[in-house]
């Protein structure tokens, strides 16, 4: 997988270099215009670059939040695993009788409420 995102990778610099020598020159000019300010005579090639910086930028935030939501759903499934794993260990060490006449249903598990009314 790693070396199919090396030859991606590569192939998108040998794209972005091929653009910007291609594009080099005072023919290659352009206005840009945003809302705040107003660019007259730029290079192409450097808006280029800006926006793909932005969109670098935007896919790293909206990586990150990804992340941080499933951080948090991984560290949630550890905490009920380990609460999982605290019960299945209170279950195993429980005497073998008791057990057993849990299973056929002759009496309740010591400590429940059951078992409290019948000292009353």
């Amino acid at each position: 997988m790693w070396v199919l995102r090396a030859v991606l990778t590569a192939l998108m610099v040998v794209c972005i270099v091929a653009f910007a020598v291609y594009n080099i020159g005072p023919d290659r000019q352009v206005s840009v215009d945003l809302i705040w300010a107003r660019f007259i005579q730029v290079p192409l090639v450097t808006v280029v670059f800006w926006a793909f910086a932005a969109g670098v930028f935007v896919s790293l935030l909206l990586f990150i939040s990804v992340y941080i939501k499933l951080w948090l759903e991984v560290r949630n499934a550890r905490k009920q695993v380990r609460a999982l794993e605290t019960e299945v260990t209170v279950l195993r060490n429980r005497p073998l009788d008791e057990s057993a006449d849990l299973l056929r249903g002759q009496r309740q598990p010591k400590g429940s409420l059951l078992d409290a009314d019948e000292h009353l």
